[in-house]
C-alpha cells in the first residue's frame, strides 16, 4: 500500500515487504554520486551571474530583450524617484531570473512527482536530467540575453530530480533507516556547493574554444558533466517504484500536482493525517516560520555575489572561494554539531540558526571591511546548515506514519514557494535602496524568530502525536 507523498511523490512507507538491502545499497550509492555530480554542475553558475549579466548589458543589441527590459525598469525607477538604480540594474535582473527559476521548479516539481507515482521513478528522473542537459546546451550558445533567459527557464522546468531522488530513498529504505538516506542528500548538497562554484570560477578563466563568451567554457563543462551523469544513471539506476496496473488518468495526475501548488492547501496542511486542532495550529506556525525564513534567507543568499561584486569588486574566482568558505563551514556544522544533536533539541537549534542569520545579515549591512564580512558569513553558514534541517525534523514527527510523507512534501513545497519570491524581493530592495536591504532583512527575521520562540514556549506536543 503506497501512501504519503514528497513533492507530489508517493512514498512506499507502509509496504509490507521489506526493502532489499543490496538494492538499497546500490541505489543509494548511485543517488549520492549522481546528485553530487548534478549539484556541481548546477552551482557552477553562482559566482558567474554578475559577470554574465554585465556581459549582456554590454553586448546585447539595443533592441534586444536586456535593453528593452532595462528601458522599462528605468522608466519605472524615474516614476517612483528611486535613487541611484542604474548601477544596480544587474542585481534586479539577477533577482528576477532567480525567482523565475525557482517558481518554475515549484510549479513543475509536483507534476514530475505525480507522474513518477504512475509511471515509475527512473523514467521521470531521466527526463528531468535530459531537460537539465538541454538547459546547459542553450546556455553555452546563448549569444543573446533572450537565449540565456530561455536556458534558465528550461532548467527551472526540468529541475525535479532532487524531489524524485528523495522519493527513491523512501522506496528503498525502511522508515527507521530513512534518515541515513536523507543525510546523503544533505551531504551531496554541501559538497556540491563547495566544488561547483570553484569549478565555474576556474573554467570562466579558460576559453579553449576561443568562443569570446565569458561563460561558454563553464557552460560546456556543466553540459559535459550533466551528459556523463545522464549516462551513469541510465546504466546504473534500477526502478525502485513499481506502479500499479492502472497508472491513473491524466486528470488524476494533474489534480494531485495542483494540490501541492495551491498556497491555501499548503498552509492549511489538509489531508496530512493530523486531525487534532492543536497540532494543526502548531504545524501552521512552523510552516509560517519556514516560509518567512526561506523568503528572507534565499533573498540574502542570492544577493551575496552582487554585494561582493559591488562592494569589493570581487572576481568570479574570489566569489568561488567565498562559496567554498560557506560550504566548508556547512559541512563541518552538519557533520559535527547538527548530527550529534540530542532528540528534542531541534527547535532550540533552529532558534540558534535564525539568530545567527539575523546577526550576520545585520553585520553585512553595518560593516564594510572584508574581515567582518567573512565573520558574518561564518554565522550565516551556521544558520544555513541548521535551520531547515531542524524545522524539517520537527515536522517529521507529526502525523501518522501513512501521512508523514505527504506532510513533509507539503512542507518542502512551502519552502519552494518562498524561494520563488525571495530572490526577486531582495534584489528589488537592493536595486532601490542598496545595502539598506540587509537592515530590512535583519529586522524582518525577528518575526519568524518570535513565532518559533512561542512555539517552543507552548511545546510541540510531539510526545502525544499519534503515529499509527
Amino acid at each position: 500500500m503506497m501512501k504519503g507523498s514528497v513533492d507530489g511523490v508517493q512514498e512506499n512507507i507502509n509496504e509490507p515487504k521489506q526493502p532489499d538491502a543490496k538494492l538499497a545499497s546500490k541505489t543509494l550509492h548511485v543517488l549520492f554520486l549522481s546528485l553530487l555530480i548534478d549539484l556541481i554542475a548546477f552551482s557552477s553558475i553562482l559566482p558567474l551571474m554578475p559577470v554574465i549579466l554585465e556581459h549582456y548589458r554590454d553586448t546585447d543589441s539595443k533592441d534586444g530583450l536586456y535593453h528593452t527590459i532595462q528601458r522599462h525598469i528605468q522608466y519605472f525607477a524615474t516614476s517612483i524617484h528611486a535613487p541611484g538604480t542604474t548601477r544596480y540594474n544587474t542585481v534586479f535582473f539577477g533577482g528576477a531570473l532567480g525567482s523565475m527559476y525557482c517558481f518554475l521548479q515549484f510549479l513543475m516539481g509536483p507534476f514530475f512527482g505525480a507522474c513518477s507515482d504512475s509511471y515509475g521513478r527512473r523514467p521521470l528522473i531521466l527526463i528531468s536530467m535530459i531537460g537539465i542537459s538541454m538547459s546547459y546546451a542553450v546556455w553555452a550558445f546563448s549569444g543573446s540575453f533572450i537565449l540565456f533567459v530561455l536556458s534558465r527557464a528550461i532548467g527551472g522546468i526540468s529541475r525535479a530530480n532532487v524531489s524524485l531522488w528523495t522519493a527513491v530513498v523512501s522506496d528503498v529504505t525502511e522508515e527507521k533507516k530513512r534518515n541515513k538516506g536523507m543525510a546523503l542528500i544533505g551531504i551531496a548538497f554541501s559538497v556540491g556547493f563547495v566544488l561547483g562554484p570553484m569549478l565555474g570560477a576556474f573554467m570562466s578563466k579558460r576559453d579553449f574554444f576561443e568562443s569570446g563568451f565569458v561563460h561558454f567554457q563553464p557552460a560546456i563543462t556543466a553540459l559535459t558533466i550533466s551528459l556523463v551523469n545522464l549516462l551513469f544513471v541510465y546504466y546504473t539506476l534500477p526502478e525502485t517504484h513499481q506502479p500499479g496496473k492502472s497508472p491513473g488518468t491524466s486528470k488524476e495526475i494533474v489534480n494531485k500536482a495542483l494540490r501541492l501548488i495551491n498556497p491555501l492547501h499548503l498552509f492549511s496542511f489538509r489531508t496530512t493525517g493530523v486531525s487534532d486542532k492543536e497540532y494543526d495550529e502548531k504545524l501552521q506556525k512552523l510552516s509560517l516560520v519556514y516560509f518567512l525564513y526561506l523568503l528572507l534567507f534565499s533573498g540574502v543568499e542570492f544577493t551575496l555575489s552582487f554585494l561582493t561584486r559591488e562592494r569589493y569588486q570581487y572576481t568570479s574566482m574570489q566569489q568561488g572561494l567565498m562559496y567554498f568558505y560557506i560550504g566548508s563551514i556547512m559541512i563541518v556544522i552538519q557533520g559535527g554539531y547538527f548530527r550529534r544533536l540530542p532528540a528534542g533539541s531541534e527547535i532550540k537549534c533552529a532558534l540558534q540558526g535564525l539568530t545567527a542569520v539575523a546577526i550576520s545579515t545585520l553585520m553585512m549591512a553595518m560593516f564594510t571591511d572584508q574581515h567582518t564580512y567573512y565573520a558574518a558569513l561564518g554565522l550565516y553558514s551556521f544558520g544555513s546548515a541548521t535551520v531547515v534541517p531542524s524545522l524539517t525534523s520537527v515536522v517529521s514527527h507529526y502525523g501518522s506514519a501513512e501521512h508523514k510523507g505527504k506532510l513533509i512534501g507539503i512542507f518542502r513545497s512551502i519552502g519552494a514557494l518562498a524561494r520563488s519570491f525571495g530572490p526577486f524581493l531582495a534584489c528589488s530592495a537592493f536595486w532601490t535602496h542598496g545595502t539598506l536591504c540587509y537592515y530590512m532583512s535583519a529586522v524582518l527575521l525577528i518575526i519568524p524568530l518570535v513565532i518559533l520562540m512561542r512555539v517552543r514556549h507552548t511545546g510541540t506536543g510531539l510526545k502525544n502525536v499519534k503515529k499509527e
